[in-house]
């Protein structure tokens, strides 16, 4: 395993960890990441180095930017991946940017029937794992589950969806 594959892996433990317990990708975590991944390939290709760890950032950055933009992800899963790109590259980047969507979408799905039908602790565990911007969870009555402000979004942490694919992907991974 290269030393760039242990480093996007790292990265991509610790934006979990910081997804599920925070529900948020702090800058901190990636910006460090993006500017260690563009100094390992400088140091170890040169300029080509450098070229290869920009393109791999920008295929990371880029379509999650407009899925951002769309409302689909935060901001903080769009440097994430911008961060993992310039470490793994372009193409494996890419290829865990349509595994995390494809798992995504299946998670979500099973998410929302599990919601539908659960009640109690499962009920309860399967609204933590969904962030509720712009309003509280009503647990009671008729309507339980349900966002008591009109207007406010449900949102799965991304990251949910990113760990199995890089799990599915990582031999990829050069």
């Amino acid at each position: 395993m290269s030393l760039a594959t242990v480093a996007a892996l790292l990265l991509l433990t610790a934006a979990l960890a910081t997804d599920l317990t925070k529900k948020t990708i702090p800058n901190r975590l990636t910006i460090p990441f993006f500017a260690a991944g563009i100094l390992f390939h400088v140091l170890a290709n040169g300029i080509a180095g450098a070229g290869t760890a920009a393109w791999g950032a920008a295929a990371g950055f880029l379509p999650f930017l407009l899925l951002y933009l769309l409302g689909g992800i935060g901001a903080g899963d769009v440097k994430l991946f911008g961060a993992a790109g310039a470490w793994i590259g372009a193409a494996a980047v890419l290829q865990l940017m349509m595994a995390s969507i494809v798992y995504a979408g299946l998670i979500g799905l099973i998410l929302l029937a599990a919601r539908r039908f659960a009640s109690g602790a499962i009920g309860r565990l399967i609204d933590s794992l969904i962030v509720h911007p712009g309003g509280e969870i009503n647990r009671s009555g008729a309507n339980r589950g349900l966002i008591k402000r009109s207007g406010a979004s449900k949102r799965m942490p991304f990251m949910i969806a990113v760990a199995p694919a890089v799990v599915t992907i990582w031999p990829i991974f050069p």
